[in-house]
């Protein structure tokens, strides 16, 4: 897939430009169109279709005119002759098809490549008999007519992709439930025979796990450092490589234009984009919103067919079937990323070798001074992305991914399983998943621009989702730890288990060290505590304390200054995760009673985005003043 310098047969391209200008192009088109696959190592007919003064069909009708052969436009789908399972790959670039005619013969509709006219040509000069079976049609309707065909094969395909010990299709394994039980019982009988003994004892472990986190924190906060871009290397636009991006959307007509203007921006050759809108079939407004304008010619529709979950994960999948590129990047709808990410990203590949799988740019929110909410939610994201995710990733560690601006290597993505259709924090899983696979996770520095929730019902139903997908995929890589722990290395799994197990933990249980804490001041002030429970009140002062303080600490090492002005982020802390704490124990209720309902997160067009001011922007930080 790679660009690699095409070889050009004047005869045909001179034959072809000749029959377009019969049809109206004008000669400035089909100039632009070979300087372009000249200097991107592309085929002539190919930057044709990339014009803005020449359609798909245009093209295609010419060289059926040289050929000799006819030209057609549409057929039933059930026609189309299917010989056993097609592979994969036929779904990403059809080219040809077997057509089974109402005369009961076979016939060939092919879009042909231009490096294949002339060959084709010698051949029905050598059997002209042939020219009456073969007719010519676009790619994207040969696209178009095989995903209909094989609508259910490529629908279960996107249920399945994640093999099932691997995927949170059950939320529990027979022996996970089994050990939860046993535990249960064992707390509850501990409980009532030893009361006091059994919550200090509690208390102590799920306090190792919150210091756990604190230290990880700490460590990253000590190397922490504000973003800076590197120099992107010189690069032949010929070298570059057919780039997919896929961009899921449920109910999002009202950023639809935000979205494809933020998209064409992108530093690279349209001719090697391969952008993917993807779509419920029934999500009828946001289709009429992307159908309405005219998409670039990258640009393609997707439309997901109903059945199984109804998840960001399972559209993906379908998606990916289709995905021309070696390298698969994840967009979302509100997403504004800087036009040289996806250079940024290919030159990480080229340097990172075939056991980097994955690198992950860094989410910048665009409306931080909205609210408390936006401007916790920037700091936290601060600290995510441009602190904690670079020091796990420079030390080798487990990267949990996030829901977008993911670049994949498409053949580790296919080798691990794809998304998981039934997890809900797919992003996460993903990054395990990748780890066990024994490939590797970067990051870069050219971030994407996204907005925050400014509601506090939005931003709840998001970390609901956010936090059960991380018990669920706790839950499907627990489900044995020995194996989990041989695949990543013994390290790597300790620290992950500290890691996403303090995070659960300590957002369930905050609240409940706030009560211990102050029940333990108040009872001081009545009058002495034992040494027992002194220690205790030292272990939960010092534990919050640190707690607050290297998540500070983390989030205004990695901030820029203009995001930090203002505003005292230290003293809504606390604030802050007592809502979190709230939207964990509703993701516990919600993974037992619906552990795959996906709440959708609505999205606005942003009052801030100014086009031309984000595209030069030069510094990881949102321009809004």
């Amino acid at each position: 897939m790679r660009g690699e310098s095409k070889s050009f047969d004047l005869e045909i391209c001179s034959a072809i430009s000749a029959r377009l200008e019969r049809r109206g192009v004008s000669r400035g088109w089909l100039l632009r169109a070979y300087n372009a696959a000249v200097h991107n190592g592309t085929f002539f007919c190919d930057e044709l279709t990339h014009q803005p003064g020449v359609e798909e069909i245009q093209v295609y009708e010419a060289m059926a005119e040289f050929l000799g052969l006819s030209f057609v436009g549409e057929i039933l789908p059930s026609r189309i002759f299917v010989s056993g399972e097609e592979p994969p790959s036929i779904f990403a670039e059809a080219r040809q098809v077997m057509v089974i005619g109402e005369d009961g013969g076979t016939y060939l509709y092919i879009a042909p490549k231009e490096n294949h006219i002339k060959k084709l040509r010698d051949h029905m000069r050598e059997a002209p008999e042939l020219r009456e079976r073969i007719r010519i049609c676009t790619p994207a309707f040969l696209n178009q007519i095989l995903r209909l065909r094989h609508q259910k094969e490529l629908i279960a395909r996107a249920h399945e992709m994640t093999p099932q010990p691997l995927s949170a299709i059950r939320v529990l394994e027979t022996p996970q439930a089994f050990v939860i039980a046993i535990g249960l019982y064992s707390f509850i009988a501990c409980a009532i025979n030893w009361p006091l003994k059994t919550l200090l004892v509690l208390h102590v472990f799920f306090t190792l796990f919150f210091f756990g986190c604190v230290l990880i924190r700490l460590f990253a906060a000590a190397s922490g450092r504000r973003l800076r871009f590197p120099e992107i290397r010189p690069f032949k636009p010929r070298d570059l490589p057919i780039y997919s991006i896929l961009v899921p959307l449920y109910r999002e007509k009202e950023v639809v234009g935000q979205l494809i203007a933020a998209l064409e921006r992108l530093n690279w050759p349209h001719s090697k984009l391969d952008i993917k809108l993807v779509c419920e079939k029934d999500d009828f407004d946001t289709i009429s919103a992307i159908r309405d304008g005219k998409l670039p010619s990258c640009f393609e529709l997707i439309l997901v067919p109903s059945g199984g979950p109804r998840t960001k994960p399972k559209a993906l999948n379908y998606a990916l079937q289709f995905a021309r590129g070696e390298i698969v990047a994840i967009f979302d709808a509100e997403d504004r990323p800087h036009p040289d990410q996806l250079l940024e990203a290919w030159q990480a590949f080229q340097a990172g070798g075939e056991k980097l799988g994955c690198v992950q740019a860094p989410l910048i929110i665009g409306n931080f001074r909205r609210n408390l909410l936006t401007r916790m939610f920037a700091f936290e994201y601060a600290a995510l992305f441009r602190g904690l995710l670079p020091w796990l990733a420079t030390r080798g560690l487990v990267i949990p991914l996030g829901g977008t601006s993911n670049h994949f290597r498409r053949s580790c993505l296919e080798k691990v399983g794809g998304w998981d259709a039934y997890n809900v924090t797919e992003d996460a899983d993903l990054g395990f998943r990748l780890a066990r696979f024994g490939y590797r996770i970067g990051v870069i520095k050219r971030g994407t621009i996204e907005d925050a929730p400014e509601d506090y019902h939005v931003w709840r139903k998001q970390r609901t989702r956010w936090l059960k997908g991380w018990i669920q995929t706790w839950l499907v890589h627990g489900r044995q730890p020995y194996n989990t722990g041989r695949e990543l290395g013994w390290w790597r799994f300790i620290v992950s288990q500290i890691y996403i197990v303090g995070i659960i933990s300590s957002a369930l249980l905050h609240p409940f060290m706030l009560l211990m804490l102050a029940a333990l001041l108040v009872a001081l002030a009545f009058g002495p505590l034992t040494a027992g429970y002194l220690w205790l009140l030292g272990l939960d002062v010092v534990n919050i304390l640190l707690a607050y303080l290297s998540f500070y600490l983390l989030g205004a090492k990695t901030m820029e200054r203009t995001e930090l002005r203002g505003y005292a982020y230290l003293l809504a802390v606390p604030v802050y995760w007592v809502f979190i704490s709230l939207s964990a124990w509703r993701a516990v209720w919600q993974l037992v009673r619906k552990p795959h309902l996906w709440e959708k997160t609505p999205h606005q067009p942003s009052v801030f985005y100014i086009a031309s001011e984000e595209a030069r922007n030069a510094e990881p930080r949102p321009i809004m003043d």
